[in-house]
């Protein structure tokens, strides 16, 4: 699944959706915003690579996934805006892995109900 937004802006996950194993969010001079609130994960770890150019990211995610994030910021930059004190303790068989890439731009995961 893509989300690409280009002197404009882009939202997808609004309402049920099946991201897939793979999800690509792509801003350059515009802004894209990934809702997985209401995703339907497969099992296992669901990827999201996250690349801005001039532009900005931003994933809401539910409090209670586990959520890794990687990659790097070039005058640009990333922050993790979720509740550290609602995050799940156990083990879960679903998991997101966020890869964020940042060059004059940024990228922001938030924690959502």
């Amino acid at each position: 699944m893509k989300s690409i937004a280009i002197f404009s802006g882009s939202k997808l996950g609004q309402g049920r959706w099946r991201p897939g194993k793979k999800v690509w969010s792509i801003a350059i001079f515009g802004g894209s915003d990934l809702d997985f609130r209401q995703a339907e994960l497969e099992e296992d770890v669901t990827r999201v690579v996250a690349f801005s150019l001039f532009g900005g990211n931003k994933v809401i995610v539910p409090q209670d996934l586990p959520v890794t994030l990687s990659g790097f910021s070039i005058f640009g930059g990333r922050s993790d805006k979720r509740s550290k004190a609602k995050e799940a303790s156990g083990v879960s068989a679903k998991a997101l892995h966020i890869s964020a890439i940042n060059i004059f731009g940024g990228f922001t995961v938030e924690g959502g109900e």
